[in-house]
């Protein structure tokens, strides 16, 4: 059996087995509708460490300074150091063959976090938003969900979580009795609905199926493969790039649509990482929150904000990527401090750091309600230089002076 009949054998957690050995730190996402395993923790050239690996197709797509797409054996190839091709396909076939894979004379073309040069090539620029869904697919879309506040009180997210409904019904939140899961809209800055992401509450997939080894495949489909997952498309609407309603998440921000105004107004904006997050700032009178559904933001969102009058930017990431002295706290610096490092002569960029335990390890920084909240919004840390403060009419007086100042000859006199 040849390298390509076994490596279309594997299934996705094969890959996340690998890619972990390697030190990419793996994590499943959807991109494009799609199932995919983001690459964190490892490149072959620049100082992004990012790329998307898409199991049905083999292709590793790199975010860094390449941008281009490449089959999984070449950017193996690129990011380990190896000599050829050829090479890296032994490589991974041994890994397949279940052999002990030697690591120690490889050495990963990525740069190491604490040491790799900053790209300062970071620019103010205005985006155009995702364009919305059409207001009568929507109709279609929802016509079946409900989202009164006496349904919304009934669910998780209010009775565990604490939400209030009134505050799900304004972010749109609604529930879908035939799944029994919770429906999420997200909105671009315009308010428009751009894609909905759905929430179920059943086991996962990967977990029913360790447990029931034999349980039939098509039974094994009616459990969702993760927590949240872009909401299928009815069939009319399905294309073969697009089965779901997702969207660009780098070129969105949840909430931004409702957060804007006190942006502009308080010239600060927090950055979470999930929508219930967004939804208990409101909740707390701090509206100036959004959500980048990820671990970590891009460039993208620095300017969306930027663009909405933020002259402050407070990195509000879990409490799980904090633990020093680990490949967590590698990824949190690199996360933190490098977006810091970029941008940092545009805007000012904080993140809240949980110095005295405060919270739980798999905490966002508003979990444990409204007084933790502010004490680490007002304890957080400053990762970027001081901006200066212009003022225009103290710059205006100055100006004159300077003007006066070249008329005339002080020193005449002395």
């Amino acid at each position: 059996m040849t390298y390509e009949d076994k490596i279309q054998l594997l299934e996705g957690n094969d890959f996340i087995s690998l890619f972990s050995k390697l030190g990419a730190a793996p994590r499943w996402v959807m991109s494009a509708g799609k199932r995919s395993i983001q690459l964190i923790g490892l490149c072959h050239k620049g100082d992004n460490h990012s790329a998307l690996f898409d199991p049905s197709t083999m292709k590793v797509h790199c975010f860094s300074e390449c941008g281009r797409a490449m089959y999984l054996h070449t950017w193996i190839k690129e990011a380990l150091g190896f000599g050829a091709p050829h090479e890296a396909k032994d490589f991974l076939e041994d890994w397949i063959d279940g052999q002990e894979i030697d690591l120690s004379n490889r050495t990963s073309k990525g740069i190491l976090f604490d040491e790799s040069p900053i790209n300062t090539s970071f620019s103010v620029k205005q985006l155009e938003p995702i364009a919305g869904i059409p207001e009568i697919t929507l109709l279609e879309i929802t016509s079946d969900f409900l989202s009164d506040e006496q349904t919304l009180a009934k669910l998780v997210w209010h009775k565990e979580d604490k939400i209030e409904p009134s505050i799900m019904k304004k972010f749109g939140v609604m529930y879908c009795p035939e799944k029994d899961t919770i429906i999420l809209p997200h909105h671009n800055a315009r308010g428009e609905i751009v894609g909905f992401y759905e929430r179920s509450f059943k086991p996962l997939r990967r977990n029913v199926k360790e447990r029931f080894p034999d349980i039939p495949y098509l039974k094994l489909l009616e459990y969702p493969r993760a927590k949240y997952v872009p909401l299928l498309r009815p069939e009319k609407y399905q294309t073969e790039e697009k089965t779901s309603w997702s969207f660009s998440n780098s070129f969105n921000l949840y909430g931004l649509h409702l957060a804007k105004e006190a942006i502009k107004e308080e010239g600060i904006a927090i950055i979470f990482e999930g929508a219930k997050s967004v939804m208990l700032s409101n909740q707390y009178k701090v509206p100036y929150a959004v959500a980048s559904h990820t671990f970590g933001c891009h460039e993208n969102h620095i300017n969306m904000l930027i663009e909405q009058g933020a002259k402050e930017i407070v990195l509000a990431f879990d409490k799980q990527y904090e633990i020093e002295n680990g490949k967590e706290w590698d990824l949190y610096e690199l996360k933190t401090k490098r977006i810091a490092e970029r941008v940092g002569d545009f805007v000012k960029i904080s993140r809240i750091l949980d110095k005295n335990n405060l919270l739980s390890f798999k905490d966002s920084p508003i979990d444990k309600g409204s007084e933790i909240f502010y004490r680490l919004l007002r304890e957080r840390e400053p990762i970027s230089k001081e901006i200066p403060v212009v003022n225009p009419e103290r710059e205006k007086i100055r100006a004159e002076w300077r003007k006066i100042s070249a008329e005339f000859d002080f020193t005449a006199g002395i």
